[in-house]
C-alpha cells in the first residue's frame, strides 16, 4: 500500500493523462467536432463584417493559418464553413453574387481557404449556403423568381469547387432553411431547391436544409420538402433559452417527432452556443435518453450570454467544454 505522499505522483500522472487524451465519453458524438469558422476577428467585439473567412482570406491569410492551427491544437477536427452572398457588392464578409456565381477573387480566396483547412489536418467540413439581404427568401412575401435562380446558381457553381477541395464534405443547402409549419413560400423555395440540387448532384453529400429552433414543428415539413428522398443526414441547431426551452428539452422533442414521423437519420449538431458547458451536459443527456446518433458538434461563434447579436467570439479557438463532453 502507498503512504500518502507516494500518491502524489500517481494521481498527478492520471490528471496528466486525462487532460491530454481526448475524451469520447458514453452519450456524446461519434467523431470530433469543431467550429463555425466564418470570422476571424471582430471589431469592438462585436462587429464581424471586415472578417469574413472566405471574403477576407487574402487580408487575413496568415492569421486564419495560424487560428486553424490553433483550433486543431484544441482538439477541433471538423469545421462548418458559411458561403455569405448577396445581389450586391461585397462587404469583407458577403460575396457578391449578381452573376449567379462569385468573383474569381472570391473563388480564389475559397479554394484557398479550403486548401488551408486540409493543411491543418481537419478530417471534414460543411459548407452552408447563407443568401443575405433580397436573395434570402427568409424574407420573401412570394417566390421570387431571379433571386432563386441566383441562390440556384451560386450552388450549382460552387459544387465542384467544394468537391474538388479533397476533404470530405457536406453542403447545407440553405442555413436554417428547413420552414415552419406557417412558413408557405420557405417551403416552396425548399421543395424546389431540393429537386434541383438532388436532380444535378443527387443527395449522398448534402444535409439538405438545416433545422433551427422550434426543431419538432420544423420537422413536420420534412415529408413536403424532401418526399419520398429525404437526405440521409440532418443538420439542427440548438440554442437553449427561456422562451424555447433548453437544449435537452430541444432536442427530445425534436427526436420524439422525427421518430413519430419515421426519420431516424443521424443528427449534425450544426450550431449551438460557443464552449458552454451547459449545453453539452445537455446534448449529452438528451443522447442517452434518445439514442438518436450524434456523429458531431460544431459550435456558433456566440456565447450563451449574448454579448452582440450574433457573434461575440472570434477567433473560436476554445472547445474543451464539448471536448471534455465527448463531442
Amino acid at each position: 500500500m502507498l503512504r500518502p505522499r507516494e500518491w502524489l505522483p500517481v494521481a498527478l500522472a492520471i490528471l496528466l493523462v486525462a487532460v491530454t487524451i481526448p475524451l469520447r465519453p458514453g452519450g456524446g458524438a461519434s467523431e470530433a467536432g469543431g467550429s463555425n469558422y466564418d470570422f476571424y476577428n471582430l471589431t469592438n467585439g462585436c462587429d464581424r463584417e471586415a472578417y469574413g473567412t472566405v471574403d477576407s482570406f487574402d487580408r487575413g491569410r496568415d492569421t486564419i493559418t495560424t487560428q486553424l492551427r490553433q483550433m486543431y491544437d484544441a482538439g477541433q477536427r471538423r469545421l462548418r464553413i458559411g458561403i455569405f452572398h448577396q445581389h450586391g457588392p461585397d462587404s469583407g464578409t458577403v460575396m457578391d453574387s449578381s452573376t449567379g456565381d462569385l468573383s474569381p477573387t472570391d473563388r480564389r480566396q475559397l479554394t484557398e481557404l479550403l486548401a488551408a483547412v486540409k493543411a491543418a489536418g481537419f478530417q471534414e467540413i460543411e459548407v452552408a449556403f447563407h443568401p443575405q439581404g433580397d436573395d434570402d427568401p427568409h424574407n420573401w412575401d412570394a417566390m421570387d423568381e431571379s433571386a432563386y435562380q441566383e441562390d440556384w446558381a451560386v450552388i450549382s457553381h460552387l459544387h465542384p469547387l467544394v468537391a474538388d477541395a479533397g476533404i470530405p464534405y457536406r453542403i447545407d443547402l440553405l442555413n436554417e432553411g428547413m420552414p415552419m409549419s406557417n412558413e408557405p413560400v420557405l417551403r416552396q423555395y425548399a421543395q424546389r431547391l431540393w429537386s434541383d440540387y438532388t436532380a444535378a448532384f443527387g443527395k449522398a453529400d448534402t444535409v439538405g436544409f438545416s433545422m433551427t429552433v422550434w426543431i419538432a414543428d420544423r420537422a413536420t415539413q420534412l415529408p413536403a420538402v424532401y418526399g419520398d428522398n429525404p437526405p440521409d443526414l440532418f443538420d439542427v441547431h440548438l440554442y437553449g433559452d427561456s422562451w424555447n426551452g433548453d437544449e435537452y428539452s430541444q432536442f427530445v422533442q425534436a427526436d420524439r417527432k422525427m421518430t413519430e414521423l419515421g426519420y431516424h437519420q443521424p443528427w449534425i449538431i450544426g450550431e449551438t452556443y460557443f464552449d458552454d458547458g451547459w449545453t453539452a451536459d445537455g446534448i449529452r443527456r438528451a443522447i442517452g435518453a434518445t439514442g438518436r446518433q450524434v456523429r458531431y458538434l460544431t459550435q456558433w461563434p456566440l456565447t450563451r450570454d449574448r454579448r452582440c447579436a450574433d457573434v461575440d467570439q472570434a477567433p473560436p479557438i476554445r472547445y474543451a467544454a464539448y471536448g471534455m463532453a465527448g463531442f
